[in-house]
C-alpha cells in the first residue's frame, strides 16, 4: 500500500510518504552518474588496465631490488642471431615509481578535472583527505609495528629508542636531515613524497582547464627543473644516495605528478583542448609510442649512468621522457586502448595491481631477509 491508495479516512504512516529526495545524497549521485558523459562512465570498465599498470610497477622495482641484491648482473638474452641487453630496462627499477607517480596525478586529478569542467560539484576536501590517508598509513604502521617486533625478537633490542625518532617515524618524515630519518625500510622513501602530491593537489585543481594546460606543464617542469639545478649546485660534492633523496623530493618530481594530471585534463577536456593537444589518435598506437618512449629513456640513462647525478641534460629530460611515455600509456588506457587492456587489463595484472601496494612495502624486507 502507498499512500497513494491508502484508505480514506485512515492516517498515512510516515513511512508510507512519498519521501522529497530531491537534495537526497543518493539522489544527487544518482543525478551525477546519468548526467556525466559517456566516455567518463566507461572509466569503470577501463581502470583494470590501470590497476594493470599499477601492478607492472611494483614488479619493476621488485625486479630490480632482486637485480641489486643479485649483485646487478649482465642480463643478455639470445633470441636466434640477435643478443638482446636487457640490463638497462631492470636497473631503471626507479621508473616503477615514476609510474606510481604518473597515475597518482592521473586518477587523483580526474575528479578535480571534472569539476573543472562543471561536470560534478568539488571534491570535499576533508573526505578526500581522509581516503588519502586510509590509502597510506594503515599499512605503513601495521608493517613498521612488524618490523620492530621481529628486531626485537631476533636481537633482543629496541630500534627506535628516542621520542623525536618515533615522532618522526610516525608522520613519515623520510626526508633528508636534519628533519628526517633514515627510515629501516629502504622503499619507505617515496611514500612521503607521494603524501606531499596529496596535500598540494586541491590547490593545483585551478589550472586543470583546457585554457591552463600550459600552467600545468609550466609549473610541472619548472618546479622540477628549478629544484634539481639548486640541489646539484649545492650538493654536487655530496654522496649520491644524499643527492638521491634530495633530488626526488617534491618539486624534483613534479613533472610526474603534473603530466599524470595533464593526462586526465585531456582525458575529461577532450573535446575542449586544441585540435593539435589532443588529436584524434590510435590510443593503441600513443600507448605502444609511450612505451617505446620509455624503453628508448632506460637505454640512454644507462649509457649516461655516470654522468646523471652531476649538472648534465640527462638529469633534467629523463624523468620528464619517462613520465610522457607514462602518461601516453595511462591516458590510452583510461580511453580504452585494446592493446593496454590485452598487455595489462588481464586477470594476472589486475591482481597484481590489487596488490602493488603490499608488494611494494614488503618485498625488501623479504629479500633482504631471504
Amino acid at each position: 500500500m502507498t499512500a497513494a491508495n491508502a484508505p480514506s479516512g485512515l492516517p498515512v504512516s510516515p513511512v508510507l510518504m512519498p519521501l522529497d529526495t530531491s537534495d537526497h545524497p543518493m539522489r544527487r549521485l544518482l543525478d551525477f552518474w546519468i548526467n556525466l558523459p559517456a566516455r567518463l562512465r566507461e572509466d569503470a570498465s577501463h581502470m583494470r588496465a590501470l590497476t594493470g599498470l599499477r601492478g607492472w610497477a611494483a614488479f619493476w622495482v621488485l625486479l630490480y631490488h632482486g637485480w641489486v641484491f643479485a649483485d646487478k648482473p649482465r642480463l643478455n638474452l639470445s633470441v636466434g642471431l640477435f643478443d638482446l641487453h636487457l640490463t638497462p630496462l631492470v636497473s631503471m627499477g626507479i621508473s616503477g615509481v615514476t609510474i606510481f607517480f604518473v597515475l597518482s596525478g592521473f586518477l587523483l586529478g580526474l575528479p578535480f578535472a571534472a569539476w573543472q569542467a562543471g561536470l560534478r560539484q568539488r571534491p570535499e576536501l576533508g573526505r578526500y583527505l581522509f581516503h588519502r590517508v586510509a590509502r597510506v598509513f594503515p599499512a605503513y604502521y601495521a608493517q613498521l609495528v612488524i618490523l620492530l617486533f621481529v628486531a626485537y625478537i631476533v636481537s633482543g633490542q629496541i630500534y627506535i629508542t628516542d621520542a623525536s625518532t618515533f615522532i618522526r617515524y610516525l608522520l613519515m618524515l623520510f626526508v633528508p636531515p636534519p628533519m628526517g630519518v633514515t627510515p629501516i625500510n629502504l622503499v619507505w622513501w617515496t611514500l612521503p613524497i607521494e603524501f606531499s602530491f596529496y596535500l598540494v593537489l586541491p590547490v593545483l585543481a585551478f589550472m586543470l582547464r583546457p585554457a591552463r594546460w600550459w600552467w600545468l606543464l609550466a609549473v610541472s617542469l619548472g618546479a622540477m627543473w628549478g629544484w634539481r639545478y639548486l640541489l646539484i649546485t649545492w650538493l654536487g660534492d655530496e654522496p649520491i644516495p644524499l643527492r638521491v633523496y634530495a633530488s626526488y623530493q617534491l618539486p624534483g618530481v613534479f613533472d610526474m605528478f603534473g603530466l599524470g594530471m595533464l593526462a586526465s585534463l585531456l582525458h575529461v577536456h577532450r573535446d575542449r583542448v586544441p585540435g593539435w593537444l589532443m588529436p584524434q589518435v590510435n590510443f593503441s598506437r600513443l600507448a605502444m609510442l609511450g612505451g617505446l618512449l620509455i624503453v628508448v629513456a632506460g637505454y640512454w640513462l644507462f649509457d649516461e649512468r655516470q654522468h646523471y647525478w652531476a649538472n648534465n641534460p640527462v638529469f633534467y629530460l629523463w624523468t620528464p621522457a619517462l613520465s610522457m611515455g607514462t602518461a601516453a600509456i595511462v591516458l590510452a588506457a583510461a580511453s580504452g586502448s585494446r592493446f593496454t587492456e590485452w598487455l595489462f587489463g588481464n586477470r594476472v595484472m589486475v591482481f597484481a595491481g590489487v596488490v602493488s601496494y603490499s608488494v611494494y612495502l614488503w618485498h625488501v624486507p623479504v629479500m633482504d631477509w631471504i
